[in-house]
């Protein structure tokens, strides 16, 4: 169990700019991060649904677990609860169960902004897309 203490020590923090929101008019760049540092990003795509991005804290990126060739996106819906921790997850595209797992597991660690004490304090519920890419 991680403590507060704990937290504010793996805490990463990534700029809110660089995460960006879908939308109708941003086809090409839908949920990926932009970093300014030519193709790629963070490893993954994330959709907070038009309703408020949250900063992401901490978060580590799945590996790849041994035995598995193959190369395809893991999708997984997931609630932000107010404090910034993960809910719920439910694979939206059934994949491989052990890159499934693995992308799960890794979520479970991830830590956003917390919702502010006077803000409506409602799960929020995102997508999030890992690409499995062979090396």
């Amino acid at each position: 169990m991680i403590t507060e203490a704990d937290k504010k020590k793996e805490k990463v923090n990534v700029n809110a700019e660089k995460v960006k929101p879908l939308n109708q008019d941003d086809s090409q760049t839908k949920g990926t991060e932009q970093l300014g540092e030519g193709e790629g990003g963070f490893g993954f795509e994330i959709d907070f649904g038009g309703r408020g991005m949250r900063r992401i804290y901490s978060y580590s990126l799945p590996d790849y677990p041994e035995g598995v060739s193959k190369e395809i996106d893991v999708k997984l819906r997931f609630t932000i609860m107010p404090d910034g921790t993960v809910g719920k997850i439910f694979p939206l595209i059934k994949a491989d169960a052990r890159l499934e797992l693995t992308a799960i597991n890794s979520l479970r660690q991830w830590r956003f902004e917390p919702l502010p004490p006077n803000a409506k304090q409602i799960d929020q519920t995102v997508i999030i897309t890992f690409p499995y890419r062979l090396q």
